[in-house]
């Protein structure tokens, strides 16, 4: 191949893998009249990356592959019958309260289909009407209903519920959507405890670290009468939320993640605010926990007890 076809060769080649999210397959690269030996010059010095058999990542970031990548890697290699399911389509429809990631892409793949399990994937048999899934942005998924039925029967308990907490903040699922995930339950393993976390679900939970926070004033025997109690401020025509609240008692708790606490902005505004509650609410007790103490929840348990006045 002389240097100016290969050229263009090439570009034929980003012009199709720009419409892919930087993938392309071995039988889109022969279309382009890209040969073996570009092809293995281009692996070795870096500039594409295998992403499964048959596909090749070709963008040009240093943080290599993203996970839109490495699934279209899958997908367009297996045909139309299979879609991103579980944690990888949860991931990729945006919801929050995972596992951290691993590198494993999730399919759900019907009985009978030829691609089966093996390092960095995982097929899941399942059948997949139309109605069970979607495209997203050119990526077929499980759809967030049959994406959170999954997840509650794969993931721990805390995980499981801070997905669906997650979805329902994001307006991904509704509450009307809950009552159509028991019968996606049925005859599967471990459907009689997801049926009972599903119960568990509050869309006002604005971050998994507050599910945590939730959860284990529940199994405290301290539920939370109010998520996001909203304080009004009149003088300064605002109001302040408070992330879980038992106002009759005044006492409330603040989950304070990392990455939005963590700044000496974020420091002075979270003592203002607290400054500006208290004015507010003379003898408000406001507890601030973070995610290492969910950890040892009888650093939040205690304290609230007897805020609460309870023995």
């Amino acid at each position: 191949m002389t240097i100016t076809s290969e050229s263009e060769a090439l570009q034929r080649v980003r012009a199709t893998a720009s419409r892919q999210d930087w993938v392309v397959t071995a039988p889109q690269l022969r279309s382009a009249d890209v040969d073996r030996n570009t092809v293995r010059r281009m692996v070795r010095s870096g500039r594409w990356v295998p992403l499964t058999r048959g596909s090749y990542w070709v963008g040009r970031d240093d943080r290599g592959p993203s996970l839109r990548s490495r699934v279209q890697g899958v997908l367009l290699t297996c045909g139309p019958q299979v879609a991103a399911a579980g944690p990888t389509a949860a991931r990729l429809l945006g919801m929050q309260g995972l596992p951290r990631e691993d590198g494993v892409v999730h399919l759900a793949a019907p009985p009978g289909h030829e691609i089966r399990s093996r390092p960095g994937i995982r097929v899941h048999r399942s059948a997949l009407p139309p109605s069970a899934r979607m495209t997203l942005r050119g990526i077929p998924v499980t759809i967030p209903v049959r994406t959170c039925a999954d997840l509650l029967l794969q993931l721990p308990r805390t995980e499981a519920v801070s997905v669906l907490d997650s979805a329902l903040h994001q307006g991904l699922l509704s509450e009307p959507d809950l009552l159509t995930i028991p019968p996606l339950l049925s005859g599967r393993p471990h459907a009689p405890r997801a049926r009972e976390w599903l119960r568990l679900a509050d869309g006002g939970a604005e971050s998994p670290l507050e599910t945590r926070v939730r959860l284990i004033c529940l199994d405290g025997g301290l539920p939370p009468p109010v998520l996001q109690w909203r304080i009004r401020d009149p003088e300064q025509g605002r109001s302040y939320r408070i992330d879980l609240g038992w106002p009759a008692h005044l006492v409330g708790i603040e989950a304070d993640g990392e990455a939005p606490h963590s700044t000496p902005q974020a420091l002075y505004q979270d003592r203002h605010r607290q400054n500006r509650l208290t004015t507010l609410l003379p003898g408000l007790t406001l507890f601030r926990f973070t995610w290492s103490d969910t950890h040892h929840p009888p650093l939040i348990l205690l304290p609230l007890r007897r805020a609460l006045g309870l023995p």
